[in-house]
């Protein structure tokens, strides 16, 4: 049997997992191509760092785009260079060629995207791609039983898309994916910035203002020093922002992800309501890590919300768990689980 691998291939990170060493690459979905040549200059941390800094014949590019295939061809050359750089280098490329993947997928993807990112990862060397959706793979991180009667409630905010999904007896009970994530949360704060100070900063500097000032419940009063480039005269300029005016940025946004759990919830047959509020919701993604996130859904919605530990990795680390199960998976499970994949609890995740 070639090697069992596993690949969370998403619009802001790429990790790679393999059966027996768990993750052993993880960086962003980022390119940096010259222009003029069309060749890429490199990947993931190295080109995410030149991202606003770039001569003219360099472009930045992220080729996923709400969780599908925005650039075809730069997301090959992207995949197959990140393959080159994992920790196992040489070995794991000759062995990628033999090699059975899953790859978890938005719930939201059309066919014509399933086919895209079909072929991007045929087009690196698989053997054989297995699709799975990514709130099927959350359950199965979780240690739960996919095939129990009692719902599991997912919500999985990734950089480009918020899916949900109440999961029992094997399958998606109720689901929506919207293509909404922690990347238009970025744009939310560059863009009030520019409406409000005529000032413009970049993709970085919006994902530190996410990170250290965004607070969906304005649980307290805080501010943060940031430099921007000023509109008018075109030069560096010094600005504070609170985390009262980054609340007001995305609040928008953050409604929007909480009407679609809401949607989901009322979507449910009502026998589900009562393992829905014993249960609770379970938070992951690396947009869960928005903070209080899981007490404004509380509040809103009245049901316990958790978030797990490196919620982040739940994705990649359920996929890593179904590799044990690969070649029992159908296409399938791009709607349900498969019944062999429901032994859960006594594995966990392995890691380097």
């Amino acid at each position: 049997m070639g090697k069992l691998i596993a690949i969370d291939f998403g619009t802001s990170n790429t990790l790679i997992y393999t059966k027996g060493k768990g993750i052993i690459f993880e960086e962003p979905s980022v390119v940096a191509l010259d222009v003029n040549t069309k060749k890429v200059l490199t990947v993931g941390k190295e080109a995410e760092q030149m991202i606003g800094k770039t001569p003219t014949n360099i472009k930045v590019i992220k080729p996923l785009k709400y969780g599908s295939i925005d650039k075809f061809d730069i997301a090959i050359k992207m995949l197959k260079m990140m393959i080159d750089r994992t920790k196992e280098g040489n070995k794991f490329s000759k062995a990628f060629s033999k090699a059975s993947v899953l790859v978890g997928v938005p719930s939201s993807i059309t066919q014509v995207e399933t086919r895209g990112i079909e072929e991007v990862i045929y087009e690196s060397g698989a053997k054989k791609v297995v699709l799975v959706k990514d709130v099927i793979a959350d359950a199965v991180s979780l240690g739960d039983n996919v095939y129990k009667p009692s719902i599991s409630f997912i919500v999985d905010i990734g950089g480009g898309t918020t899916d949900v999904a109440a999961i029992a007896l094997g399958g998606i009970l109720s689901e929506e994916s919207i293509k909404i994530g922690g990347y238009d949360i970025d744009l939310d704060i560059i863009q009030f910035i520019k409406k409000n100070y005529n000032v413009e900063i970049g993709e970085l500097t919006a994902q530190s203002l996410k990170i250290d000032l965004a607070d969906v419940m304005l649980s307290e009063d805080y501010s943060m020093d940031i430099v921007g480039q000023d509109l008018a005269s075109g030069l560096p300029v010094h600005i504070e922002i609170t985390n009262n005016e980054i609340f007001n940025a995305i609040r928008v946004t953050v409604e929007k992800m909480i009407s679609t759990i809401k949607k989901v919830i009322e979507n449910c047959p009502p026998e589900s309501a009562s393992d829905i509020l014993s249960n609770g919701i379970t938070l992951v993604g690396g947009g869960s890590r928005l903070k209080n996130i899981d007490k404004l859904l509380e509040s809103e919605l009245g049901i316990s919300a958790n978030i797990v530990a490196e919620p982040e990795y739940a994705t990649i680390n359920g996929l890593g768990i179904m590799l044990d199960h690969i070649d029992l998976v159908s296409s399938m499970v791009l709607e349900y689980s498969t019944r062999e994949i429901i032994n859960t609890k006594t594995r966990s995740s392995t890691s380097d």
